[in-house]
């Protein structure tokens, strides 16, 4: 106990000696009589704060005021990865993968750091794990902040230990550009056409991004933007397909003007609660992903503006059913609706007439509706991880549905209509309870896959069972048979 004393005490006490920065735990302040309010009185934010007292707001200058903000989130940007590659480099030395640390940071005029307070949450760490923490800290932050300033400057921040990125996918090509430093290099941006800017841990939006006259594609996705500023789709009017997925950009932060070329529009992965309204300006935009956020409901009256939209993507956006105003999007022609609660689909869903692709997966459906064969240019249907088991005779009058996923089900009888559906080329029915399997399957001739594994009538030799002349009759039709 002695020595884990000792190496707690060592790690708060010596730090100040070896490097001119003290590095301790934020709940040690008192004892240790350090006060960060009193320090925040010497040193400004880094950006500019709003503060409000009495109904009275005032302005607090920041280090980084006005044209200078810029400078400061690119060279935060560069350091932040730098230090991802640092901890990388010395995993070995964590006590414990995956803590969240959050730090108070006060930097000198000459960027070296007076002070640093730290909390770790997410994992419970011993004195000693805390005290090994610390130490590789205080090695860390002997490296000075690249900027200089004239006041010094306060900045909080919030990292993972030991869960550092993962690699950069980098796409390459004719026109393609995917580093900052190429792109502020190019001698010729007249010629490029995509900037795959993804997984650069940027907070705003590169300025280099307007210098590209005929820019098509932007991918912005896995940063840590926190807005999508109106200039973007204003100052690039050749853009067709723009991806912020996986960024932190809230309902009040979306901003997109008219835009005659976009097409595209991947919102996936953000803080939206609600679609953006400002997207119903683009009337043009053929894919709308609004995916893995928590939206409260759908915004079909918003969403009717896009006339020309073909692909909605709505994978585990929170939704617990769809409004009955859904089938007015008639030219929809896929839909995906992964990872919901939708307890049922609406009947109004079959007045989208063109749609093609139906995707229902992990919902808590108990059945299909049988009035989905009035979608007549149906021909995909992924409903596994539901729990439905059974199938409406109206299947049989979907001529160009081929493929058609039931797998993971509560079916303990492949309905018989399936035989009767004219086009099916490929069936899933595996994960279910299946116990019977109708004769007539042997004469569907048009299917090519059949999933059967992980069911009762499987654990078994198949072929040696019941069974047996059913699946040799499919083999001889060249239906692959998986069980």
């Amino acid at each position: 106990m002695k020595k884990l004393l000792l190496l707690a005490g060592f790690s708060l006490f010596g730090i100040r000696g070896w490097s001119q920065v003290s590095v301790v735990l934020l709940r040690d302040t008192t004892r240790l009589n350090l006060s960060p309010s009193t320090l925040a009185k010497t040193y400004p934010p880094a950006l500019d704060r709003m503060t409000f007292y009495s109904g009275v707001s005032s302005k607090i200058t920041g280090a980084f005021s006005s044209n200078k903000t810029k400078l400061f989130f690119d060279t935060l940007n560069t350091r932040n990865q730098q230090f991802y590659t640092f901890i990388e480099r010395n995993k070995k030395k964590l006590p414990i993968l995956g803590v969240l640390l959050q730090t108070i940071e006060f930097i000198r005029p000459d960027g070296t750091y007076e002070q640093v307070f730290c909390s770790f949450t997410g994992q419970k760490l011993t004195d000693e794990q805390e005290g090994q923490l610390l130490l590789l800290l205080t090695d860390w932050y002997k490296r000075p902040f690249p900027i200089k300033t004239q006041t010094g400057f306060t900045w909080n921040s919030m990292n993972t230990l030991g869960n550092v990125p993962p690699k950069r996918t980098v796409r390459r090509g004719a026109g393609i550009i995917s580093t900052l430093e190429a792109a502020e290099k190019t001698t010729r941006p007249d010629t490029v056409k995509m900037l795959a800017f993804n997984q650069l841990d940027l907070l705003t939006i590169p300025e280099v991004v307007y210098r590209f006259p005929k820019l098509e594609e932007l991918d912005l996705s896995k940063n840590s933007l926190h807005e999508l500023p109106a200039r973007l789709t204003a100052a690039i009017p050749t853009l067709k397909r723009l991806s912020v997925l996986y960024n932190t950009i809230p309902d009040d932060s979306v901003f997109i003007t008219r835009n005659k070329h976009l097409v595209a529009l991947n919102l996936q992965g953000n803080k939206l609660t609600r679609t953006p309204r400002s997207i119903g300006q683009n009337r043009r935009l053929e894919s709308l992903w609004l995916g893995n956020n928590k939206l409260t409901e759908l915004d079909t009256k918003l969403i009717r503006r896009l006339r020309r939209l073909t692909d909605l993507n709505l994978y585990n956006a929170g939704l617990t059913q769809l409004p009955k105003t859904i089938g007015k999007l008639k030219r929809v022609r896929v839909i995906d609706l992964y990872y919901n609660k939708l307890t049922e689909l609406p009947r109004q869903l079959t007045r989208m007439k063109r749609l093609e692709q139906l995707a229902v997966s992990h919902n808590d459906l108990k059945e299909l509706p049988a009035s989905l064969a009035k979608l007549r240019r149906l021909q995909v249907i992924y409903a596994h991880h539901n729990r439905i088991s059974q199938l409406p005779d109206t299947f049989q009058k979907m001529k160009y549905l081929t493929i058609l996923d039931l797998g993971y089900n509560w079916f303990s009888v492949a309905p018989a209509v399936l035989a009767s559906i004219p086009s099916l080329e490929e069936l899933d029915l595996s994960n279910n309870n299946l116990q019977e399997l109708p004769r007539s399957l042997g004469e569907s001739r048009q299917l090519r896959k059949l999933y059967l594994r992980s069911n009762p009538l499987s654990r078994d030799n198949v072929k040696a069972g019941p069974y047996a002349p059913l699946i040799q009759q499919l083999e001889a039709n060249q239906t692959e048979v998986f069980y």
